[in-house]
């Protein structure tokens, strides 16, 4: 059985896979001895993994996030959510310093921990911002955007069909290349009927297999698809998962499933092989906020599929408190374990 789609939001993520907390103790929660900050390292390789912040910023187990209060920020893969908005009912909202935001890719490679540890001790209370508008909260970020497009001289919409992605099934075992089509009766709340076409990976012949077509009705509420058998299916075996303007996977906060996508960047018939395609490219749907507009990260800037910090520094408020935060590294410091994330943070007083 696939795994059923818990959620509904987006957020997709919307909706809550049973995400637990996974605890990694081996770095200190709190202010190390002489220090103004504390730090914490989290192991967010294999599902959420959910902190909740304060003097000492600690992981807890949280079995259903889009309903509980107990967590501030989480993380998975390069995914971090704020619990606000689309993923859960808290207040939590963040803000970036982004003072490396304009850094060249070769500054970058250049930063580590110590080289950037003076600006994040920099930040004060000045740096607050006064106005509510520049605090975001979280919204869903699904892994296959940008299907359709929108005229708005003939207030009609289309299919993107220049855009091809890859993507990962449920069972997480097989690859299809993808791509919208056709877009009919579309209205102001749904997209009608959405005409797409697919073909199968085949790994022993490294290219993709007969191209499949199939048209989904949209206009009557959720509808989902299952890539494997071509067809039209149900809550329990899918793959893809279309309302409205959305569609989710059945992966990351959308379901239980492992399905993931990543834009081909380039048209259908070229779409590169699947194993030509890094298996820490694939996203999930996730919830998105100021950790998706400024991202924390660049990716592969020296040909090896390496994830190097920004060290730009986010303000997260959560209640009356505004904390300062720094993501420091992607790996686990004792063996480079890739998805362990640590960070450092200090409270701010408003």
């Amino acid at each position: 059985m696939r795994g059923s789609l818990l959620l509904s939001t987006v957020g997709l993520g919307l909706f809550a896979t049973a995400f637990a907390g996974c605890t990694d103790n081996s770095n200190p929660t709190g202010p190390d001895v002489g220090e103004p900050f504390g730090t914490l390292t989290v192991d967010a390789s294999a599902d959420w993994t959910f902190v909740r912040l304060g003097d000492n910023a600690s992981t807890v187990q949280v079995s259903a996030p889009a309903s509980s209060t107990s967590w501030d920020i989480a993380f998975f893969a390069t995914g971090v959510m704020l619990n606000s908005g689309a993923a859960g009912p808290s207040d939590v909202v963040g803000y970036c310093i982004c003072q490396n935001e304009n850094a060249t890719d070769a500054d970058v490679k250049a930063m580590t921990a110590d080289t950037e540890r003076a600006d994040f001790e920099a930040v004060t209370t000045a740096d607050i911002p006064t106005d509510e508008d520049s605090w975001q909260s979280d919204a869903l970020n699904p892994a296959i955007d940008g299907w359709w497009r929108y005229d708005m001289a003939t207030h009609t919409v289309s299919a993107a069909d220049d855009q091809s992605w890859i993507v990962r099934t449920a069972e997480g075992d097989s690859y299809f290349k993808l791509r919208v089509t056709e877009i009919a009766g579309a209205t102001r709340d749904n997209a009608g009927s959405v005409t797409l076409e697919f073909a199968l990976f085949d790994e022993g012949t490294n290219s993709y297999g007969e191209t499949k077509s199939l048209t989904v009705d949209v206009s009557g509420g959720p509808a989902h698809v299952d890539l494997l058998t071509g067809a039209v299916s149900d809550e329990e075996n899918w793959d893809l998962r279309f309302e409205g303007f959305e569609v989710r996977v059945n992966g990351g906060v959308s379901g239980s499933g492992e399905a993931a996508a990543v834009l081909a960047g380039t048209h259908f018939d070229d779409t590169p092989p699947a194993t030509e395609v890094e298996e820490s490219v694939f996203a999930a749907d996730q919830y998105g906020g100021v950790f998706d507009e400024h991202r924390w990260y660049r990716y592969n800037l020296e040909g090896r599929h390496q994830i190097w910090p920004t060290f730009n520094v986010y303000l997260i408020r959560v209640g009356d408190t505004v904390y300062k935060l720094q993501l420091t590294s992607y790996y686990r410091p004792s063996d480079g374990a890739a998805r362990h994330i640590t960070f450092r943070y200090a409270p701010l007083s408003e």
